[in-house]
């Protein structure tokens, strides 16, 4: 049976740019049933920014979800969700 997982592609801090994953959830079952669970996670959502949101947005993409807030003092927050499958592993962790 697949695996999925559904990763956090952070909004970069301060300093030089570099990608941040952060795993959401994984779930074993279908493409079907993983993205039915996947989606929901990301619309029940609650971003750190903005703080107090107007207006949000979630998109559909080739590779999972986009989640656009705009906030109260201005500015566009965006957060990428990846809908992945587990391709390889090397097996359990031991320790």
């Amino acid at each position: 049976m697949p695996r999925w997982a559904l990763l956090l592609d952070t909004p970069p801090g301060e300093g030089p740019y570099r990608r941040q994953y952060e795993l959401m959830a994984t779930i074993d079952g279908t493409r079907e049933e993983a993205e039915a669970r996947f989606g929901e996670l990301v619309r029940l959502y609650q971003p750190r920014h903005p703080r107090y949101p107007v207006r949000m947005r979630r998109y559909r993409t080739a590779d999972g979800w986009m989640l656009a807030g705009d906030g109260s003092s201005g500015g566009v927050f965006t957060y990428h969700f990846l809908f992945t499958e587990l391709e390889w592993d090397s097996g359990p962790i031991t320790y």
